[in-house]
């Protein structure tokens, strides 16, 4: 069976996720099959696993970076936001329906059994199970039907790094009062602190670390600098700084819907060399960029009405009508068409609406959901393309020509996506579509050409290249500035 190390955070977004993609790609360099494990993601970036189940995007990135193949024993359970107060439940990769979060609470006492399961399967599988925990595990009004933190940990005999986020300040305090709220029992599974996201010189922080030792009663097993050159997606739509100034090169303007999801797909256009990627909520704000992008939603009809009401809408147009090249992708792609039509609420809000009219296509929406590891190639050129599909609507086109022929993981072929006459408006349900090297290049030098931009040369890179230097880049500060003769101690249970 495989020995199993949990990392959890005094708060959320404290970089949980990242230090355990460090540790599960330190452990695979030291020869250990190690895999990441995270019971319950709330998330609205998802990927699709080897099978077509939906995962969180945090651990097919922890597994690419630990060299497994993903799989959605990985993530057990997948919340994605619908509203302020629902979310879609997703069990073992596949939706099993939209709850209230009073319903939901209920309802992890029937899954928790679902995520025994799929950790015992890592488990058989792998020689270490590296496990997320979600928010903090000092949530004291959460503890009774908790099953991604202590409520796993400890009728599991799980034991616990705690990380603490010293960059927004507070971090010493932040870890002495989670350690306070914790139950005997449970204070005792932590067996080190990780200080995170430190600027500045150790030397100074010592006298600190020290005395938290003293009061905590609990080893600091290291202290990890702020990391600003990983080339990695951030996991949560917080992480986005909506209203950024237009910069240098081709300005990208990506629409930061309120449901906004999977904008992971854009990350490669942000690290692309002569591009300027932006995020907007605010119709005064867009401009008139060189490339709008719509992107996915997982409340399509919802956001759309959001577009309508802050002008939004009318600004995307306008852009267009002035030379904007347009991409939506997934929800994105059915805004752009003529009317969107969902009778039953499967996407959210339910009913019907005209979308923005760019693309001569037409959507409705059904209970059953697309999920598959797709590839292809662009009609127009035969660039090569990968990536995944995530949607439940079926888009028709009325007009115009596909974009791609793509075919599914059981070898099915079909076109997805559809280009406007004049090619400057382009939607598909393709996740990933700037991921592929040779499409990124390709499309990005057409923008600039209708432009008379200056040609940029490029990376060359594929967005997972790029991930894989930034793996490569977390193993080395695990060994640089974490105790790894504590972690492995810990890890193989010489420390309890």
């Amino acid at each position: 069976m495989a020995r199993l190390l949990m990392v959890q955070g005094t708060a959320s977004n404290v970089g949980k996720s990242i230090i355990c993609a460090a540790l599960c790609r330190w452990l695979r360099e030291e020869g250990w099959r190690v895999a990441p494990f995270k019971a319950q993601n709330m998330a609205l970036n998802a990927m699709v696993a080897p099978g077509g189940g939906e995962m969180s995007w945090a651990q097919v990135m922890q597994a690419e970076a630990a060299g497994a193949v993903p799989s959605v024993s990985m993530n057990p359970v997948l919340l994605k936001p619908v509203s302020d107060s629902a979310c879609q439940v997703i069990v073992n990769g596949r939706a099993v329906g939209n709850m209230e979060a009073r319903e939901y609470q209920g309802y992890k006492k029937a899954v928790f059994g679902e995520v025994i399961r799929a950790l015992g399967v890592l488990s058989a599988e792998y020689d270490a199970v590296i496990l997320e925990g979600a928010g903090s595990p000092a949530e004291i009004n959460l503890r009774e039907n908790d099953i991604v933190n202590m409520g796993l940990a400890l009728p599991q005999g799980i034991p616990v790094m705690l990380v603490a986020d010293i960059d927004r300040g507070g971090a010493f305090a932040a870890v002495a009062g989670t350690l306070e709220l914790l139950a005997t029992e449970e204070r005792e599974l932590v067996k080190g602190i990780i200080i995170n996201k430190f600027r500045g010189q150790k030397e100074r922080l010592q006298p600190g670390l020290a005395a938290l030792a003293g009061i905590c009663g609990k080893p600091v097993a290291g202290v990890l600098p702020y990391l600003e050159w990983l080339s990695l997606p951030p996991e949560d739509s917080l992480d986005l700084s909506p209203g950024g100034a237009r910069g240098e090169g081709l300005d990208v303007a990506v629409v930061a819907l309120p449901r906004i999801a999977n904008f992971t797909d854009y990350h490669a256009l942000a690290t692309e060399e002569g591009v300027s990627l932006r995020y907007v909520d605010r119709a005064k704000n867009l401009g008139r960029p060189h490339l709008v992008i719509l992107p996915g939603s997982k409340n399509t009809l919802s956001d759309l009405q959001f577009l309508r009401q802050s002008g939004l809408a009318a600004a995307v147009r306008e852009a267009y009508a002035a030379g904007s090249f347009v991409v939506g992708v997934c929800g994105g792609y059915q805004m752009l068409g003529e009317h969107i039509h969902d009778a039953d609420g499967s996407d959210g809000c339910g009913g019907k609406a005209e979308g923005l009219g760019l693309l001569p296509v037409a959507t409705e929406f059904r209970p059953q959901k697309t999920t598959a590891l797709v590839s292809g190639c662009t009609v127009a050129g035969g660039h090569q393309l990968e990536g995944y599909e995530i949607h439940l609507g079926r888009t028709r086109r009325l007009a115009g020509a596909p974009f791609a022929l793509l075919r599914d993981e059981r070898g099915a072929t079909r076109e997805d996506g559809t280009v406007s006459p004049d090619g400057r408006v382009l939607g598909t349900y393709l996740h990933g579509l700037f991921d592929c090297a040779p499409f990124r290049s390709a499309f990005l030098a057409a923008v600039r050409a209708s432009f008379a931009l200056p040609p940029a040369a490029g990376s060359g890179q594929s967005a997972r290249e790029k991930r894989e230097e930034s793996y490569r880049l977390l193993a080395e500060a695990v060994r640089r500035h974490l105790d790894t003769k504590l972690l492995l101690s810990v890890l193989e249970g010489k420390i309890r």
